[in-house]
């Protein structure tokens, strides 16, 4: 029923429009216009916050592998104290 009732509303509408003639169509083209504005303008912040987002992703990144180098015994610890945890869980009764 319901694709019936949208087939009535854009009838309607067609009418309608068809009756306004040219101011109709300029409001078309004008919000076709502004449509288009924002989707380019929505790409080029996509862009833009892509490469920031990279770019801060790649300087923390350099940070936790810096941390890493300089700490490496207790990068090491972390990692087998990490790794005995999760054994334990895995391996525990779920009774």
């Amino acid at each position: 029923m319901a694709p019936k009732n949208l087939e009535d509303v854009v009838g309607s509408i067609r009418e309608g429009a068809s009756g306004t003639g040219s101011k109709l169509e300029e409001a078309v083209h004008e919000v076709a216009g502004k449509i288009e504005e924002a989707l380019d303008e929505a790409r080029f912040e996509g862009r833009y916050l892509g490469r920031r987002v990279q770019e801060e992703l790649g300087r923390r990144w350099k940070s936790v592998d810096k941390v890493g180098r300089e700490n490496a015994f207790v990068m090491a610890a972390g990692a087998l104290v990490i790794g005995v945890l999760v054994g334990y869980l895995v391996s525990r009764d779920r009774d």
